[in-house]
């Protein structure tokens, strides 16, 4: 690990799951002074069309101290809940509370992020792209992306595209 004293590196990954589902693989691995320190992979269900989590497991191969393992417990929590704006706050709350892990809630809030990503490519896959820009269009709004950064400028050219489309 050259001479690093401390890495972090964080890895997602979307497939598409079962009907109407995306399988996300989220893994955290970190090293300090060369030795790993937190190795954490979570796996989650989640809904194309809105974003729900259908299921989500976690485990922690290594980890520094063994009751790290008992925060995994915080992610059934999170069955049920949708991927909307808020969820990043409300992950912090469940999982990276005093019962939960901050490390896990990290890998979490990125799971929440690509899924985003990861609907909007299987919508490109598996939809057609007409029906696939009306979904992002309708996901877009719902997650508040208009306006959000430079890319989602309002009198942009993604904007100005889905004005068009409607």
């Amino acid at each position: 690990m050259e001479d690093w004293q401390f890495a972090r590196e964080i890895t997602l990954k979307t497939r598409p799951g079962e009907e109407g589902l995306i399988l996300i693989s989220a893994s955290l691995r970190d090293h300090r002074l060369g030795a790993p320190i937190h190795y954490i992979d979570v796996e989650a269900e989640v809904g194309i069309a809105d974003g729900k989590i259908h299921a989500i497991r976690g485990e922690m191969p290594h980890i520094p101290h063994d009751d790290c393992r008992l925060a995994l417990a915080r992610l059934d929590l999170l069955v049920g809940e949708r991927i909307v704006p808020g969820f990043s706050d409300l992950v912090r709350g469940v999982v990276g509370s005093g019962e939960g892990c901050t490390h896990l809630s990290v890998l979490v809030m990125n799971l929440g992020n690509v899924s985003v990503q990861g609907r909007a490519a299987y919508a490109h896959c598996l939809l057609g792209e007409s029906e696939a820009r009306r979904m992002i269009a309708k996901q877009a709004e719902e997650l508040g992306l208009p306006g959000s950064c430079i890319t989602w400028r309002l009198d942009g050219p993604i904007m100005r595209r889905m004005r068009q489309d409607r």
